[in-house]
């Protein structure tokens, strides 16, 4: 993982900690994304799916990465509760 795709800020430490657990993560939990996904018709190929952010915001399955989903919890629990 390039630490500049991944966080784009200025500070390297924060940005090279977030490219580590991009780099250990993401295969992972691609591994998981690709077969949730083999165990629905089609594999849910014409279905919008996006996945909760460690912010709480959303973005599509291709896009999710590791360094996105490392502090899921509290924040992504209140986003999903003021949406419903």
């Amino acid at each position: 993982s390039m630490s500049s795709v991944v966080m784009p800020m200025v500070k390297v430490v924060p940005r090279g900690h977030t490219a580590c657990a991009a780099a250990y993560l993401t295969p992972n939990i691609t591994t998981y994304l690709s077969s949730f996904r083999k165990g629905f018709d089609e594999g849910l190929k014409d279905i919008k799916l996006d996945f909760m952010k460690s912010d709480g915001g959303l973005t599509p399955v291709d896009d999710f990465g590791g360094h996105q989903a490392i502090l899921s919890g509290p924040a992504g629990g209140v986003i999903g509760y003021a949406k419903t």
